[in-house]
């Protein structure tokens, strides 16, 4: 039996027994010769024919446990795109195997072919803004990958720093790593979030290690721009394969879990209100065209739907198309918050200070702002800075906050947006009461210790005497609990100069 029968054969039988496994594993491998930890990983892997039609199928693979492998690996870093600070950036490290010393220079045209092509693709190009990019120089002693189909022989081994190589689990284009390994060279970089093992060859082949967050693909391919942009929606927004064979399968189970997946037409999706309905029937040739539900996903020829007839996750060289785009953006946003750095709000301020924030701005279009006073939106105020001494505030504490919110038309499902795409701070504001003065009597000294630990204890700390003497419940900072962080507060303001 060639490749070809094997692998129509294991698409069958997987279809035909979905009942049984559910979402879990369609092959599963045998053994594997490593000491280290491993875990059972879902790794899609894909065939391409010449015009980028996909085919393929997820295979559940032994994995070494990144961490639990060798720690001190390391390369030297070219940081290629610098969009910000690592802790809200997603960090793409890209490590290369089977790249002699002198194979360097063909390894950084190959990364910077990626780019562009990563760059140029939505949703990526609109928030390109939310990513940093590395390239970890990793040195193999042979140039190639294991079992490369190029080689005249199998198997052909190459003495290769990542262990890569075609041929993994039995399948001839599924592109493999030692994940431990290429986890410690990518720890060479400022930060990592989800990590590219490129291999060096011309085949086609590539893998999305879905729970590991990372991808692999060959980079002298002529489609590797477009491998990795479509295991990275596996391995990033945990998208399903779209594409099925022809061969008369049927889907057994139940609604999968992916969100471009439905076992509903679109009369039943737009019924139940639930996975793409919301997109249903919007025509946009930039996302593939009209959404509905086409049958034939999964690998899986009927029983199942797909949202649109030709995306990235069927067919090469194609767009994503909406749901796939919103998911990949609610997916960024899950790792990315629009605030990138504000205002302190540690402790009160004064109504001659100024409240900033920054923002992780998208290409394209601009995050909304909105400004609010004790719960009361503030009419206009909708820039990223809010002068308090525009606002006539009243003699006493007062709550000042902002609501940020990314308006983005890739996403429809508003319970999601609110959720990942919205990020909202506040700060306590003392308006003709000096900070600290908790008795109101003009003064910051130890008489109004006092008032200050009767306010901790829920006690009232001022009397009708004082009009707008007002700070409640021991809440200094005004964010909601009376703790630690309102006795240091209180603290630095006895200590500060007034």
């Amino acid at each position: 039996m060639n490749y070809v029968d094997l692998h129509l054969l294991r698409i069958a039988v997987a279809c035909s027994v979905t009942w049984w496994l559910g979402a879990g594993t369609l092959a599963r491998a045998q053994d594997l010769t490593r000491d280290e930890p491993t875990q059972l990983s879902t790794v899609y892997y894909d065939y391409a024919s010449e015009d980028g039609t996909l085919s393929g199928g997820r295979i559940e693979l032994p994995v070494t446990v990144p961490g639990t492998g060798p720690f001190a690996l390391r390369g030297d870093v070219t940081t290629l795109l610098n969009s910000g600070p690592p802790a809200n950036r997603i960090d793409i490290v890209l490590v290369g195997d089977g790249y002699t010393l002198a194979d360097l220079g063909v390894y950084a045209q190959q990364v910077n072919s990626w780019l562009a092509g990563f760059l140029a693709a939505e949703p990526f190009h609109s928030y390109s803004h939310h990513f940093n990019v590395h390239r970890v120089d990793v040195i193999s002693t042979d140039s190639g990958v294991d079992n490369d189909p190029i080689y005249p022989t199998y198997p052909t081994w190459r003495d290769t720093a990542l262990d890569m190589g075609f041929f993994c689990g039995g399948m001839q284009r599924l592109l493999c790593v030692d994940v431990a390994k290429a986890y410690a060279y990518a720890q060479s970089a400022p930060d990592v979030d989800t990590v590219l093992a490129v291999a060096n060859s011309s085949s086609y082949g590539g893998a999305g290690y879905v729970s590991e967050s990372l991808a692999t693909f060959a980079g002298g391919n002529i489609w590797a721009s477009e491998i990795a942009l479509h295991e990275s929606g596996h391995s990033l927004a945990g998208l399903a394969d779209e594409y099925n064979e022809a061969d008369g399968s049927r889907y057994a189970g139940s609604e999968p879990s992916e969100p471009n997946l439905s076992i509903l037409t679109a009369a039943q999706m737009a019924a139940a209100g639930t996975k793409w309905s919301r997109w249903l029937g919007v025509d946009n040739a930039s996302y593939d065209g009209l959404q509905s539900t086409y049958e034939g996903a999964y690998y899986c020829q009927y029983g199942i739907y797909r949202p649109s007839n030709n995306s990235k996750m069927r067919l090469l060289g194609r767009p994503y198309n909406l749901p796939t785009a919103e998911a990949l953006v609610i997916a960024i946003y899950k790792l990315v918050h629009p605030i990138d750095a504000a205002t302190p709000n540690s402790s009160p301020l004064s109504e001659r200070d100024t409240i900033t924030v920054t923002l992780v701005q998208p290409v394209g279009h601009s995050l909304s702002v909105q400004w609010y006073l004790d719960g009361q939106a503030l009419s206009g105020e909708t820039d990223t800075s809010l002068e308090l001494s525009t606002l006539g505030l009243a003699r006493g504490v007062h709550a000042a906050s902002v609501a940020v919110l990314d308006p983005t038309d890739l996403v429809r499902d508003e319970a999601a947006r609110q959720q990942w795409l919205r990020e909202g701070r506040q700060w306590t504001v003392s308006v003709g009461q000096r900070l600290g003065d908790m008795n109101c009597d003009g003064g910051v000294d130890f008489d109004d210790i006092s008032p200050f630990v009767k306010g901790l204890l829920g006690q009232a700390v001022y009397e009708a005497k004082y009009p707008g003497c007002n700070w409640l419940n021991g809440d200094y900072t005004n964010d909601g609990v009376v703790d630690f962080g309102d006795i240091n507060a209180f603290v630095a303001a006895l200590a500060r100069p007034q």
